[in-house]
């Protein structure tokens, strides 16, 4: 017939510390939207650009975050 083969899959890391960077990730894309929502809510006309860039920081990084230490399988 065929010799197709799937290759195993390698584990890179322990799933301790992949279940502990998406809850990482996880939080800080919620503070993230927490501070861009207070930020532009306008309750303090000196912090709020601050705290909407500070969330807008917090949300890129938390979907950066995961992506330390990928490779692409090939």
């Amino acid at each position: 017939m065929s010799d197709f083969q799937v290759n195993p899959r390698v584990k890179s890391e322990p799933t301790g510390a992949v279940l502990g960077r998406f809850l990482g990730a996880f939080v800080l894309f919620l503070g993230g939207i927490v501070l861009f929502g207070s930020g532009a809510s306008g309750g303090n006309p000196t912090l709020d650009p601050y705290m909407v860039v500070g969330g807008i920081l917090a949300v890129g990084l938390a979907f950066g975050l995961p992506m330390i230490g990928a490779h692409e399988r090939g």
